[in-house]
Order: structure tokens, then C-alpha cells, then sequence
């Protein structure tokens, strides 16, 4: 009988994940189409064709599934930088930092629901350290190549959080650049995002 009932519940959990996973990739999908900050609750619920009161059960609030969707967002980027980095010759400074920045400008969502969680004032703190969690990541793979091109672990530690913060930063400043379009806009923030990689190289390799 306990089997049977374990045998159950171990169902009904994989019931629940496959449905959360629905429901995520819903959102996903209508973020890709416009902007997070418009798409609400009930909009996630039509297009995964369940009820608005049942998507609470998978997310308590609008702000656990921004993350959950972020987080899936930036899952296949993260093992992507990690055969770059780990192949036999890893890439680049330079070449890091064009993929990283080609990824975020190619999803916009991801950098939109980012930067929101990036500003938002009185973020739980469940979702503050699981968003900390999931953006450790691309400091923890740049710190990653720049010990294999021999840089010192505990200064590799501190230039990948600068580099990092370099990068957005420069994404912030100039995404939105008024009176130009959006193919100038984006080569001058690669020219930009190049010679910024440029002087780390010049100092660390």
C-alpha cells in the first residue's frame, strides 16, 4: 500500500513539473512576441490554456515566473559558453564577450527580465538569491577562461564580475540610443564591447 501511494505521488509530481514547464514555455513564448512587462498573468494562463487562478498554483507571484521563464531563457546560452570555454583552445576575451552580447541582443526578453530584476526594489528573497544564483553563472564561466589563459584564480575571480558588470552595462547605456536605428545602434555597441575587451586583454593576457 505505501508503495502504491509513493508510486503516486511520485505521478503526481511529474504531472505538476510537466504543467509548470507548460506554463513556462508559454510565457516564453509571448515574451518573444512583446514586451514582458505587458504580458500579465492571465495572458500566460489563456496561452497555456489553463485557468488564471490554476497558474498560481505552479507560481506564487508574477515575479517567481519571470525568473523561472529567465531562467529557462538563459539555460541553453549557459551550455553553449561552456563548450566554448572548455574546448581545447578556448575562445577569446574578445570573442566571449561578442557571444555574450550577441545572445542578450538576440533575446531581448531575457535582457528585459533581467534588468527588471536587476532594479526592482523589495524582490523577495527567495527570487533575489535564486536570480543571484542564476547570473553567478556568466561570472563564474568568464572567470573559468580566464584561468585557462592563465590568469591568477583569485584575480580571475574579481576582473569576471568587472567584465560582466562592463558588458551590461554597456548594453544599458546604449540599447535605447535615441535618432538611431537599430542595426547602427547595435554595431556601435559591438565596437564598443570590443575594444572594452580589448583593454582587459591588454592587462591580463
Amino acid at each position: 500500500m505505501v508503495a502504491i501511494e509513493s508510486k503516486f505521488a511520485e505521478l503526481k509530481e511529474k504531472e505538476k513539473q510537466a504543467r509548470k514547464q507548460i506554463v513556462i514555455e508559454s510565457a516564453s513564448a509571448l515574451f518573444s512576441k512583446r514586451p514582458f512587462y505587458e504580458v500579465g498573468m492571465r495572458d500566460v494562463a489563456e496561452e497555456a490554456g489553463i485557468s488564471p487562478a490554476t497558474i498560481y498554483r505552479y507560481f506564487p507571484s508574477q515575479e517567481d515566473l519571470f525568473y523561472e521563464t529567465f531562467l529557462h531563457e538563459i539555460s541553453s546560452a549557459t551550455q553553449n559558453f561552456k563548450i566554448l570555454i572548455q574546448k581545447e583552445k578556448p575562445m577569446s576575451i574578445e570573442e566571449f564577450a561578442v557571444s555574450f552580447i550577441e545572445y542578450i541582443i538576440k533575446n531581448e526578453s531575457a535582457f528585459q527580465m533581467m534588468t527588471y530584476l536587476m532594479f526592482k526594489e523589495n524582490l523577495g528573497i527567495s527570487i533575489a538569491g535564486k536570480f543571484d544564483s542564476a547570473t553567478k553563472v556568466f561570472f563564474d564561466l568568464f572567470q573559468e577562461l580566464l584561468v585557462r589563459h592563465g590568469v591568477e584564480t583569485s584575480q580571475a575571480r574579481l576582473y569576471s564580475r568587472s567584465f560582466i558588470a562592463s558588458m551590461v552595462g554597456i548594453l544599458l547605456t546604449f540599447r535605447n540610443y535615441p535618432t538611431k536605428d537599430a542595426e547602427t545602434i547595435n554595431a556601435f555597441i559591438m565596437d564598443v564591447v570590443k575594444r572594452t575587451a580589448g583593454l582587459y586583454s591588454d592587462q591580463l593576457l
